[in-house]
């Protein structure tokens, strides 16, 4: 008997699929309390992101914070997510994400 390749197995696809489910994108924006200035950006761990921008490891944003995460949304893909950045960054995108946050 050969060897089962990784993945044709009952185990080995649930795995696989779990492991698809979990890889998440998020599209978030961050608020500059002092300047009143929106930043979008994209990233694959949401909790880090708003300490990130104030320590001033992100290369748009460093020397201006604090920076408050005010939003974010999980995507599967990364494609999906720089996508969806782009849209709030044009005007109709603005307006849809001020309403949204009462802003």
């Amino acid at each position: 008997m050969g060897s089962i390749p990784v993945g044709t197995t009952k185990r080995g696809a649930y795995a696989s699929f779990f492991y698809f489910c979990t890889m998440a994108y998020y599209s978030y924006v961050v608020y500059n309390l002092e300047h009143h200035r929106f930043h979008y950006g994209v990233c694959k761990d949401v909790t880090k992101i708003e300490r990130a921008h104030n320590q001033g490891l992100i290369k748009d944003t460093k020397g201006t914070s604090p920076w408050a995460l005010v939003y974010h949304e999980e995507f599967l893909n990364e494609e999906l997510a720089i996508r969806q950045i782009r849209f709030y960054r044009t005007v109709a995108g603005q307006r849809h994400l001020k309403r949204k946050l009462n802003f």
